[in-house]
Parts: C-alpha cells; structure tokens; sequence
C-alpha cells in the first residue's frame, strides 16, 4: 500500500485496534509509529526483510518504525494492534530516535524470553476489555499499552547505527511520493517506463530502487495493491469478479486467478460463497 500516517495517534500517542479477518492482505507498507500485532485466534504472516514471519494465537511481533513490512491472513483471524507514536516516546526515552525496536518470536533470545511471555500476559487482559467495556476501559487499556511499553524499551529496544537511519530516512521520502503515486493511478495500465519518468528517474535505477526497498518488483506491487482492493469489493458487494477484477486494472484474468489464490490461499469465488 503506502505510508500510513496514523494522524490518530497524536492525541494520546497509543492507538489499539481490534480486528476481525475472513482473510486479509496488505501489501508493503510502512508507518511512523512503533507497531505491536498479537494474535489472538488463527494465524497471520507478516514479511520484512526479505523473510516471511509466521504467527500463531498468543504471539505478538513488533515492527520498528519506518519498517517496510507485509502481512498476510489467509484464513479467518483475529489480532490486536497497537500503534505507539514515536514523538510521544521520547517523553519517556529522549534518544528513542537512535533505537531499533523489533522482536519475532523466531528470533527471540533466550535471555528475553520471560519478558516476552510477561508481555503477553499483559496483551491477553485487553480483549476482555474491549468485550465488556467497563466504566474507564480505555484509560484502563491506554495503562495496559504503556506497562506493554515499558516492557518493550526495557527488553526489545537497542541502539542502531546512525549512517543507517539516515540513509532509510532519505529513501522512504521518495517511496512515500511512488507508492501514493500507485495508490491513486493503480486502476490504470501504468508501466515501468511511464513512472520512471514520472520521477525522472532511468528505468533500470527505479526498478533496483524499488526493488531493493520494496522487497517486491514494481509489476507485482501494483497488481498486490489492486488484489487489496478487489478482494474489499467481494466481500462488500454483488459486483461480478470479472467485473472487478477489470474496474481495479486487471486485464490478464489468468494472472490474476492465480495471484489472488496465492495471497489468500482460495479462489474468488470461494471467497464470495463464504
């Protein structure tokens, strides 16, 4: 997809969001807050880096900000969200900026492992929350996220080159203006040639550009950001697939079958029937 602002987040500097998939795909996207995801039923995958991250119910991940990453569900889950607002860090941790927050429970240290079931002792009290709303539940809820925090800075945060934040920065500028540019042009036929231009850039350094930080090939990013949308439109309205599959830019219909089951794991139509 593209950046995502989380405008949000400033108010209070936590946004928690619950939510429910019949299967969901969202293509490589980055965001300026810190994200928590756990999983609380079914499975998810979120892929960065170059590898793919596997999830199962009572696990979280943490995706540093500024992350490029992707996440897949291909059957129905459900999973918490927590956003954290990097400018409200550094109330609490002045040089967050210079830290790298991550952790997957592939990686994890065995040194860190209590604090990593400590935190998801924290997460599993969130969702009777949200069930029952009592009287405060969201100041209740905010306290829950910021002892999730603390645990967080205190075990998953460590200092990161500079040369490294300043190159990312510098690049996720102009990616920022690409995948926008792809948001609102997708439903077109735009080829390579057409929005290297665009950018005055060559061809072949836009290519390796994107490439390099998108994790995917430009073709195939467009075609993803199209799937998002049209697998929206099966579950929300009556409109035939061909029909959609047309509206959101697709021409060849046997690439798009047979991207569409990769993502999510079933054919159009077995998603209409669900």
């Amino acid at each position: 997809m593209l950046y995502e602002p989380l405008y949000r987040l400033e108010k209070t500097g936590i946004d928690i969001q619950y939510h429910t998939n019949k299967g969901k795909y969202v293509p490589a996207h980055w965001h300026a807050a810190v994200e928590l995801i756990y999983i609380l039923n079914g499975i998810g995958n979120v892929i960065f880096d170059g590898k793919d991250h596997p999830m199962v119910a009572g696990e979280f991940m943490l995706v540093d900000s500024n992350q490029i990453h992707e996440m897949k569900c291909a059957k129905a889950s459900m999973m918490v969200a927590i956003q954290y607002s990097k400018n409200r860090m550094k109330n609490y941790v002045e040089d967050i900026d210079e830290m790298q927050i991550s952790c997957t429970r592939e990686n994890l240290e065995k040194e860190k492992l209590e604090a990593y079931l400590d935190i998801c002792n924290l997460l599993k009290r969130l969702p009777p929350l949200y069930v029952t709303q009592p009287l405060g539940y969201y100041l209740q809820s905010q306290a829950v996220a910021m002892e999730v925090l603390f645990e967080v800075i205190n075990h998953f945060a460590e200092r990161r080159q500079d040369s490294a934040v300043t190159e990312k920065d510098s690049g996720l500028d102009r990616l920022a203006e690409i995948t926008d540019y792809i948001e609102e042009h997708y439903k077109e036929q735009i080829l390579l040639e057409d929005i290297s231009s665009h950018f005055y850039l060559s061809r072949e350094y836009f290519s390796r550009f994107f490439k390099k930080n998108m994790g995917v090939t430009f073709s195939r990013y467009v075609n993803q950001v199209r799937l998002m949308h049209i697998y929206y439109d099966i579950c929300n309205t009556g409109d035939g697939i061909m029909e959609l599959a047309e509206k959101h830019g697709f021409t060849n219909y046997k690439l798009f079958n047979r991207m569409f089951h990769e993502i999510y794991g079933c054919s159009p139509r077995e998603v209409r029937q669900k």
